[in-house]
């Protein structure tokens, strides 16, 4: 592909027509299908300089580049998080070990539990950029907010990544979820060489 071509706008009929009504139970068929998607578990927390603290649990996150590092994640609008992201644009990403399911619970509102007390779950520490960053995670992405958009429900959220944590020794097996449970793998394997 040359320069040109990348710089060349999508034709106009590729773009999202939101006049096309979904089939009827598409919503519901789409969310019994996306809970077959195992995903890895996440906190995301920020800490707002008028509200404190704030995080939820998702698994909407993905890797967007290696070069810039930067990944995707997608918060309910609704959120005290999302509300609390615009006053401070820094935030964490962490990736949950097979360990932290309790933690999980928590951010995913599972105990009643919200804004600062949610942070009574794990040992948390506070990262030179200002965001809450969770010990024993299977690693943490601190990212500043690159782009964000609002889709239905959603802000997508593009993170610029500042700084990666990663546990000493051995990655710690990570916590998913899958068909609407977390489950764990097997045994985490060895990194591959590069």
């Amino acid at each position: 592909m040359t320069n040109a071509d990348e710089r060349r706008p999508l034709p106009e009929d590729a773009l999202y027509d939101d006049t096309h009504a979904p089939e009827d139970g598409v919503a519901e068929r789409f969310v019994e299908a996306m809970s077959s998607l195992a995903a890895a578990v996440s906190v995301i927390a920020v800490t707002s300089p008028r509200s404190g603290r704030a995080g939820l649990t998702a698994t909407a996150v993905t890797s967007l580049s290696a070069e810039p590092p930067m990944l995707v994640a997608c918060l309910n609008r609704s959120s005290s998080l999302a509300k609390a992201l615009p006053t401070t644009g820094w935030f964490s990403v962490n990736v949950l070990a097979a360990d932290q399911q309790d933690v999980a619970e928590v951010f995913a509102g599972r105990t009643g539990l919200s804004g600062e007390d949610r942070f009574s779950a794990g040992t948390w520490r506070v990262h030179p950029h200002g965001v809450p960053v969770l010990e024993g995670a299977a690693a943490t992405f601190v990212c500043h907010v690159g782009n964000s958009m609002h889709q239905s429900t959603h802000t997508v959220v593009i993170g610029s990544v500042h700084d990666v944590v990663l546990p000493a020794g051995d990655a710690p097996t990570p916590l998913m979820y899958h068909r609407r449970r977390f489950v764990t793998l097997g045994a985490t394997p060895p990194a591959a060489p590069r």
